[in-house]
């Protein structure tokens, strides 16, 4: 008996030594990484280029069936879309290192960036850092008001010029932790509103 409760005794503090390295062990599981973006730098590559779209918009119209002047107000610009999109060849990199929101500058086309070398943007168009296609919000609205007579129809035709802007991205990004930088390359495309050419007609409704 006497024994037997010497391998017991054995046996426990073989279990706690156990459980003891094995608490240790989880003390020694790697932290996960956080990374914090250091800076975004721009440039114009071969195959990168600003160039001018111009898009016929639908065009509408409005009736005047009564027996005095209609007033209406038309907003070419209400449909408009500005749009930003990030791609890159190694997007799980991406996501690795954009772990939380990020707003940046893009170019917009009006400052020229540099081909031989990387420059940054301090101001201007700002938008999420992401690979999932957004919408830039216009910053002027264009309306127009016009007079239509008793039984005419007013006719609004128009085309909207866009500046698509195609450039090349560099993103630094610094480990919280460890101080390991990574960086990321990609493309970039944006989409921004410069005019609208309009035109309006009037019809007599017969």
């Amino acid at each position: 008996m006497t024994q037997f409760k010497k391998l017991l005794r054995t046996g426990l503090f073989a279990m706690i030594v156990l459980c003891g390295a094995s608490a240790c062990s989880n003390d020694d599981e790697p932290v996960a990484k956080n990374y914090e973006l250091k800076e975004v730098a721009w440039t114009m590559q071969d195959n990168d280029e600003i160039k001018i779209i111009k898009q016929t918009a639908p065009g509408f119209f409005v009736d005047n069936n009564t027996d005095q002047d209609m007033e209406v107000e038309v907003s070419p610009t209400a449909d408009v879309q500005q749009s930003s999109f990030f791609y890159t060849s190694d997007s799980d990199l991406f996501q690795l290192l954009v772990q939380a929101p990020i707003e940046i500058y893009v170019p917009n086309g009006l400052t020229p960036l540099p081909s031989d070398d990387f420059s940054y943007i301090y101001s201007g168009p700002k938008v999420l850092f992401s690979l999932e296609k957004q919408s830039i919000p216009l910053t002027i609205e264009i309306t127009h008001k016009s007079t239509i007579p008793p039984h005419y129809r007013l006719i609004y035709s128009h085309i909207i010029s866009l500046r698509e802007v195609n450039a090349t991205f560099r993103a630094r990004f610094t480990e919280t932790n460890t101080g390991e930088e990574l960086e990321i390359t990609g493309k970039w495309m944006g989409k921004f509103f410069i005019q609208n050419e309009g035109e309006t007609t009037l019809e007599e409704i017969k």
